[in-house]
């Protein structure tokens, strides 16, 4: 029974400790932040003030009945004598001049920076007045009624840091039993002369126990309300600012972004979808959309399929219709929506974007005008043309191609070789197209094609790659010759130059004529646009998009045409002597509308006192025409390009300059090789001929050309001409 009697002890001592720590220990730092301390030294010093005016009137009231009671002897002080009851008037007055000062203090910077210690001074102004008083007297003075009233009027009126409490009260009673212990004094009761008894020390302790537990109650209510209070305000302001930054996302949006209710009504839509529609507001689409499906959509069944699609996949994209606008007008949109439900799954509405899409649709329908027109000039040509992806895979080809392997194109494309010619040939092509696609150069070779009657036809591929709009490599383009009725003369070279000049020839015939001849269509068409015809409805910038490509593939065929000519014949020169300054004015005055179209700034800095050289002059204009557009083409505008000439030896030394992006060194040793495209050129169409040209030009004259780059400092390409 001890054993249990100890543990259960021990058990309860345990508790009791846990909750000491937790109902008493002190916060930590990181706990009670400064904004809360600060907050509670204001509100401590601003009950001090109220607590001060009661203690005031409190004191005055007593003062009051003393001064009453020397006039008019009040029974219940009969029993002290006249002398002491002076002395106890005198001590209330200096105690009412004590909390005087303590207001005066209370109004200074001292009193509002440090109401704790102003605190325990108001404090300790009353309590030990009369305490001294007494000892001075030679006697004990146990004011309970004066305690009692200090300690619970600061506990209701200043119910914060109870520390202070505490000091104010064991200071006043530490003083009284001590003080008086230690100097034998007593009470003035003849029947309790002595200084405590057990009843006393209970009142006392429990008293002041309930005033602190209540202080420190209230105090803990406090600072738990405090952080509850900071972290609401915390949540709203952040809920503030994610609904301002979501209402700003929501307010300019490229999108249109909406709600649409089941029963075909608008809840929500957005400044940019009010646009789309042709309204003015938001506001305006939500009134004027009852019927989505009969007010909206140009074939009201979409609505239908919209409601469908959600239903069966839960979200929709892409979803691409042709609606109403408020003026009557047709337009496409594409919608991105899903459905919104409750937590029981009840349909509450339809959320998502809508984007306007018609001149995406314009677009690809010219484009798609574009390709039609390609592929009827491809198909026109009567040599084989194919062109395969980087998997060797068969993206499409022309007529030729198709009768030669006797199959339709839905039979060749996405094919490769080994699913149309045998294994022997087909790893031979196979290893031909992976050296091409890694070299990235034009390929020719000789080999032969089994036909479709089973034949096999002596054949020439010319092979070239291309790239995509993002410089990646695309694939490759490739042109079938058919030599077998030359195969007597092969080794003859006349013979070959023949063949060459029989592929040129149907290349300017059947894709040159027909590129020109639209050519000319399409600029008469926009000829008559210029002065207000109205002879036909399409946008102007729709021409001059199908002018613009129409002008690059005649270019891209007359520079093939010519480099190949240039290489099969040798480039021939009408030299006479001239000056090179008039052939740089010349070029330059050319390039004036391309010059201010891209904002480039052309600095010429060759003179008119150079010698003489002996050159054709329409080449070396070529030279610097296709030096200085090159530059324009493949940097940002306001680019500035230098143009100079000095005389270095026998030779003049030319050099064109300009401050762009720069060469790497690997693309340095390729720039002048026949059909090289750089990888920042992904946004050129030419087919890497100019500069080609320009060293065939250079050479045939006796000099040399060559490039010097710096990605930080642009590029200078150079070339030297002799003197005549």
């Amino acid at each position: 029974m001890v054993k249990v009697g100890k543990t259960l002890m021990a058990n309860l001592l345990q508790k009791f400790g846990t909750w000491w720590k937790q109902a008493f220990s002190t916060p930590k730092i990181d706990i009670i932040t400064a904004e809360y301390q600060s907050w509670r030294s204001q509100f401590l010093w601003q009950r001090l003030r109220l607590w001060l005016w009661l203690a005031f009137i409190c004191l005055l009231t007593f003062t009051v009945r003393d001064i009453y009671d020397l006039f008019f002897s009040l029974k219940e002080l009969a029993q002290l004598p006249r002398i002491l009851r002076i002395q106890g008037l005198a001590i209330n007055v200096s105690m009412l001049l004590s909390l005087f000062t303590c207001f005066s203090l209370h109004k200074t910077r001292f009193g509002h920076r440090h109401p704790g210690r102003l605190f325990l001074g108001t404090s300790w102004s009353v309590s030990f007045a009369t305490q001294l008083f007494a000892t001075i007297k030679g006697f004990a003075l146990p004011d309970i009624i004066g305690w009692s009233l200090l300690f619970l009027s600061q506990a209701i009126f200043m119910p914060v840091r109870w520390p202070l409490h505490l000091i104010s009260q064991v200071s006043i009673l530490a003083y009284y039993f001590i003080v008086n212990t230690a100097l034998g004094l007593k009470t003035l009761k003849p029947e309790h002369p002595e200084l405590y008894n057990v009843t006393f020390i209970l009142y006392i302790f429990w008293f002041c126990v309930i005033c602190d537990l209540g202080v420190y109650l209230y105090d803990r209510l406090q600072r738990s309300e405090f952080y509850t209070r900071k972290e609401l305000e915390s949540a709203n302001r952040k809920l503030v600012v994610a609904e301002a930054k979501y209402r700003s996302i929501f307010e300019n949006a490229i999108e249109g972004i909406f709600q649409s209710s089941p029963d075909g009504r608008y809840i929500t839509a957005n400044p940019a979808l009010a646009k789309i529609y042709g309204y003015l507001s938001s506001e305006e689409v939500t009134a004027n959309f009852t019927d989505i499906e009969n007010q909206l959509y140009v074939d009201p069944t979409r609505r239908a399929d919209f409601v469908r699609l959600i239903e069966k996949y839960g979200i929709i994209s892409e979803f691409e219709s042709q609606i109403y606008r408020q003026d009557g007008s047709i337009v496409w949109i594409s919608e991105k929506a899903y459905a919104v439900r409750d937590s029981a799954g009840k349909l509450l509405y339809y959320e998502g974007l809508i984007e306007d899409i018609t001149q995406r649709k314009k677009a690809e329908e010219a484009l798609q005008e574009q390709l039609d027109f390609l592929q009827v000039l491809i198909d026109t040509i009567p040599t084989p043309v194919f062109y395969k992806n980087p998997q060797g895979l068969y993206l499409g080809c022309n007529k030729a191609f198709e009768t030669v392997l006797g199959l339709g194109k839905e039979q060749i494309l996405g094919k490769s070789d080994y699913d149309l010619a045998p294994k022997e040939l087909a790893d031979q092509y196979y290893h031909a197209d992976m050296t091409l696609l890694e070299q990235q150069q034009v390929q020719t070779y000789e080999s032969f094609l089994v036909f479709a009657d089973q034949t096999k036809h002596d054949v020439i591929f010319y092979k070239a790659t291309f790239s995509k709009v993002d410089g990646s490599l695309g694939g490759l383009v490739g042109v079938i010759l058919d030599i077998s009725e030359l195969q007597a003369a092969l080794r003859d070279r006349q013979r070959t130059e023949e063949a060459l000049r029989v592929f040129f020839h149907a290349v300017s015939h059947d894709l040159r004529n027909p590129v020109l001849g639209s050519l000319m269509v399409l600029r008469n068409l926009l000829e008559n646009q210029e002065v207000g015809s109205d002879f036909i409805s399409m946008p102007r910038s729709t021409l001059e998009r199908m002018v613009q490509s129409s002008d690059r593939q005649l270019n891209l065929i007359n520079s093939l045409m010519e480099a190949h000519v240039n290489e099969v014949q040798g480039l021939v020169l009408q030299r006479k002597p001239l000056q090179l300054y008039m052939v740089v004015v010349d070029a330059i005055a050319d390039l004036e509308p391309m010059l201010q179209k891209n904002q480039t700034n052309l600095i010429n800095l060759v003179t008119a006192d150079l010698p003489l050289i002996n050159a054709d002059s329409t080449q070396l204009w070529r030279v610097f025409s296709n030096l200085i557009g090159n530059a324009i083409k493949h940097n940002l505008p306001e680019l500035q390009i230098t143009i100079n000439a000095i005389v270095e030896g026998e030779k003049i030394y030319c050099t064109v300059s300009d401050n762009g992006v720069g060469i790497s060194p690997e693309q340095s040793q390729r720039m002048f090789d026949l059909y090289f495209r750089g990888k920042n050129n992904s946004y050129s169409l030419g087919l890497g001929l100019g500069l080609y040209l320009c060293k065939q030009i250079v050479q045939a004259h006796g000099g040399e050309i060559g490039v010097q780059s710096n990605s930080a400092t642009g590029a200078t390409f150079w070339f030297t001409l002799p003197i005549s």
